[in-house]
């Protein structure tokens, strides 16, 4: 049903298993490919040595399982600017770029901290205000624009943003929408708005325990449900 599983993590940074743990689960739920996206501040906190570690796993695994597994980062937008944490040469060693927002993640500078993080631990019990949102869609955009991103990830989770406007960006550079199969309630009432904007998507688990990896089911069905057209969802392969 479904071609691979492009977020993943594994204990390179905050997931439970291994690489090859991974590869044998996505095995198991029959994908043919996965990209392993552990977090970059993670892997490339003492230069490329983990990363090289990382790929030389992931070739391991893929002779080992049949699966083919992709050495990814997941790199966080840690700026208004829309700066990833990755240097240019980190970003030359990866081989799948997923990006998004994680408000666990070091902000670039102290301003970026209060006027970008800071407000993210008031979710849910304030609204963002419409000049947090204006910032927080400026930030996204410029990192679509700039930089090599295959997966904007888990969009409109932590940091709000106007969803259409960042899904309409991804559309014409070429970026693929995640669907993601932890946050789907972070699209509540987003879903006409990613419809309209002409992106592509990809359902992914970002998942951090080897048994999640592939469980795509739930979130493809309710994307579709919510009138995303399948044909849109670029690891979808039919039944």
């Amino acid at each position: 049903m479904f071609l691979g599983d492009y977020h993943t993590h594994t204990k390179y940074s905050d997931g439970k298993g291994s690489v090859k743990e991974n590869a044998f689960a996505a095995k198991a739920r029959g994908l043919k490919e996965i990209a392993v996206t552990d977090h970059g501040f993670h892997l490339f906190r003492k230069g490329l040595k983990k990363y090289l570690r990382l790929k030389a796993d992931c070739e391991e695994a893929s002779a080992q399982t049949g699966v083919k597994v992709i050495a990814g980062a997941e790199a966080d937008v840690f700026s208004l600017q829309g700066e990833l944490d990755l240097s240019e040469k980190e970003l030359a060693a990866v081989d799948y770029l997923v990006a998004g927002f994680h408000k666990f993640a070091p902000p670039k500078s102290c301003s970026d901290f209060f006027k970008m993080y800071f407000v993210t631990f008031f979710n849910g019990l304030l609204p963002t205000s419409k000049k947090a949102k204006e910032r927080n869609t400026a930030a996204l955009i410029a990192a679509v624009k700039r930089y090599p991103i295959k997966v904007l990830a888990h969009l409109n989770h932590s940091l709000k943003a106007d969803v259409g406007a960042v899904a309409k960006a991804c559309a014409e550079k070429g970026v693929l929408v995640e669907i993601n199969a932890k946050h789907l309630k972070d699209f509540c009432g987003q879903w006409e708005a990613l419809a309209k904007s002409g992106a592509l998507f990809v359902v992914n688990s970002d998942a951090h325990k080897p048994r999640d990896v592939g469980a795509l089911n739930a979130a493809f069905e309710k994307a579709v449900q919510e009138g995303i057209d399948p044909s849109r969802i670029v690891n979808y392969c039919g039944e």
